[in-house]
Parts: structure tokens; sequence; C-alpha cells
């Protein structure tokens, strides 16, 4: 996974547990697991990059359009088959890990619209 699809997922990430508006847990523990397991590559700092994509999340999380837009430009990052496979099982697991509900069904789905068709 590149650096950007990595931030891109992070983004992702850290919307989805705004999706049923209810943050356990099991998703927070989830979310930290994720992060450590896709590592870094920037001379960003991380800990500064993850704490501005929840203030992002939490802007877009306001509105369906708002949340509707930010999922469809970060999607658009994963452009092969297997970075596409991989970004929607890690927010699979995330939104399944206290139970899914209609709004993180709903997540999903706009998830999987917004990826574009696949270059590999």
């Amino acid at each position: 996974m590149t650096q950007k699809n990595r931030e891109a997922l992070f983004d992702l990430l850290s919307l989805s547990i705004y999706a049923d508006a209810h943050i356990s847990l099991t998703e927070e523990r989830l979310l930290e697991s994720a992060f450590i397991a896709e590592g870094w590559d920037s001379e960003y700092p991380k800990s500064l990059f993850l704490e501005e994509s929840f203030a992002r999340a939490r802007e877009a999380a306001d509105s369906d359009d708002a949340m509707f837009d930010y999922i469809n430009e970060r999607a658009q990052v994963f452009t092969t088959k297997a970075a596409q496979k991989e970004v929607l099982g890690v927010v699979k697991n995330i939104l399944k890990s206290d139970g899914e509900t209609p709004e993180e069904n709903e997540f999903y789905s706009l998830l999987v619209q917004a990826l574009p068709k696949p270059t590999k």
C-alpha cells in the first residue's frame, strides 16, 4: 500500500466510526491496530496526521452530502484490485466489530460505489 493509500485509508477509517454515531471501545482498538499494521512512510508525523484526520472526519460527518463527498474523494486513490480489496476488508472489519447497523452498511455501500474501476 502506498503512503497516499494509507492516508486515504486512515481518513476513511476515521470517518467510518462516525457512521453510526457510536464509537465503541472495540472499534477504537481495531482502529488503533489498523493504524499500526498499515505503517507510515512519511516525514509528516503520523500522530499529527491522525489528529487532523479525525477533525476532517468530524466535519464530514455533519451532513450526508459532506460524508458522501469525503468518501468519494478518498476512494479515488484505490485504483488497483489489491488496494480496493484491502481497504474494503479493513473498513468492513472495523464496522462489524461491534455489530453492524443500517448506517454502517450504508457507509460501506457508499464506499464500494465510490471506488473507481480498478486498473489491475
